[in-house]
């Protein structure tokens, strides 16, 4: 079964899958796939200037009116553009949260070895991971899944869930 157009977020912590699900997704799909750590090594350079560019280019992509998959963490000082940007492009929107637990989340990004140009110092990923759970936690609580413009879930997986158990279960949520 085709899966609709449609933009799909999938947001999550440090570690979560997100950019392997989105890039299975969009292969899958044919549709764009735009990541905020992509527009982040393409349009950034390390200082804050880089740093606005980046989001420029990934929020005029959440704007316009052709389907995507998009991912970024979900949480932070962009969030209400990115959903403000979602609701200007007039097409349906499903915000997919990928939620594992911390422990596996840790060990995931503990092994990355992808640097992406960031003005800020990050702090180390068990602290991180939690943290940024956290964030997630407060935006879906207080705009993700509060936008009756989108179709907003919370996908839950244990810590032995593969990538193609992940991405069956996602794939499901798409087609709703």
């Amino acid at each position: 079964m085709e899966i609709k157009h449609q933009k799909i977020l999938i947001i999550g912590t440090l570690g979560s899958g997100k950019t392997t699900v989105a890039q299975q997704l969009a292969q899958d799909t044919g549709f764009p796939y735009a990541s905020i750590d992509n527009c982040r090594i393409r349009y950034g350079d390390g200082t804050i200037e880089g740093e606005e560019r980046a989001w420029e280019h990934f929020l005029a992509i959440c704007r316009t009116s052709t389907p995507g998959i998009l991912e970024f963490c979900g949480m932070g000082p962009h969030v209400e553009e990115v959903r403000d940007d979602f609701l200007c492009s007039t097409i349906p929107v499903s915000i997919i949260w990928l939620v594992l637990p911390p422990g596996t989340c840790i060990a995931r990004a503990s092994e990355r070895q992808k640097k992406i140009p960031s003005p800020f110092p990050w702090a180390p990923v068990g602290f991180s991971v939690p943290i940024i759970h956290d964030g997630i936690e407060f935006a879906w609580d207080s705009i993700w899944s509060r936008e009756p413009h989108f179709h907003a879930t919370r996908q839950e997986f244990p810590k032995t869930a593969s990538v193609d158990e992940m991405y069956s279960a996602i794939r499901k949520i798409c087609l709703l």
